[in-house]
């Protein structure tokens, strides 16, 4: 029995298909000569084996924040050897470079009113390893983790806790009404993978919205601060978002039914 999905035809110029480093970076410098007006390719640090992390930056006034214009951030490839989002955003910065050159109404407002930032490989060093090795002759923790062997999807700060700490030892609520947290000391320390901090400084450069982390694997939508204060599954810890939290989540859920995205902040969501 065949699919339906399984007999589409694409007439698509895109270019579907595994892409390692070396082709990646090819690809992202085509965009951006192609669409030099809208486009800027930047790096925010380098992998633990000296990889650059490659952002491709989308905006009608590239390399600058406009006061009013929302920042927004797709990240990808955390999980080296997960590979759908690497190539899911490979192709959304060719479609759009090609729909806007065409005139397309909505890849130009889009572009006009938002500055999107595209992270395609946040772990080149993990997708490296596996892509040489081929699903054949690897396990499925082979460059999952970060050339350390970091699990980078849970090396971000768990500011659930800091915060839950704050409000039992701080009498005075005042203090902490607008919820800020400085990133913890021990994350300064050498079990934070080079990735990580880079992710981290780029956030606290550019005043993200709004960002959302794509993995391969499960079909499932997080969102962020989904830590339970107990560690009980089933308890139930809102945040002052999590109305929009549910909202984005039932958006792209209901049109997208075979992906699975991360919405998250300051860090990445738990698996």
């Amino acid at each position: 029995m065949a699919y339906p999905w399984q007999t589409q035809v694409t007439r698509d110029t895109l270019d579907f298909r595994h892409h390692n480093y070396n082709e990646m970076r090819k690809l992202m410098k085509a965009v951006n000569e192609a669409c030099p007006n809208i486009t800027r390719v930047y790096s925010i640090g380098k992998s633990y084996n000296g990889l650059q992390l490659l952002v491709m930056e989308i905006s009608d006034n590239p390399g600058t924040h406009e006061l009013g214009e929302p920042e927004f951030r797709y990240v990808a490839g955390m999980h080296g050897n997960e590979v759908l989002g690497r190539e899911l955003l490979l192709n959304l910065m060719q479609f759009m470079c090609r729909e806007y050159k065409l005139g397309n109404q909505r890849v130009v407002r889009l572009v006009e009113d938002t500055r999107i930032h595209l992270l395609p490989s946040m772990n080149p060093d993990g997708y490296e390893m596996a892509f040489k090795k081929g699903s054949e002759l690897s396990g499925w923790t082979l460059g999952r983790y970060s050339y350390e062997g970091i699990d980078m999807n849970h090396n971000f700060a768990d500011l659930n806790s800091v915060m839950w700490n704050a409000f039992e030892l701080e009498t005075n609520r005042s203090k902490l009404i607008n919820h800020y947290f400085p990133i913890p000391e021990q994350y300064n320390s050498k079990d934070v993978a080079s990735e990580t901090r880079a992710v981290i400084s780029w956030m606290q450069k550019i005043p993200f919205v709004l960002g959302a982390n794509l993995h391969g694997g499960e079909l499932v939508v997080t969102y962020p601060f989904d830590m339970t204060r107990d560690w009980a599954p089933q308890e139930h810890t809102p945040t002052p978002d999590e109305s929009f939290f549910r909202w984005l989540a039932v958006a792209y859920a209901s049109t997208n039914q075979v992906d699975c995205l991360c919405l998250f902040k300051w860090w990445t969501c738990g698996s």
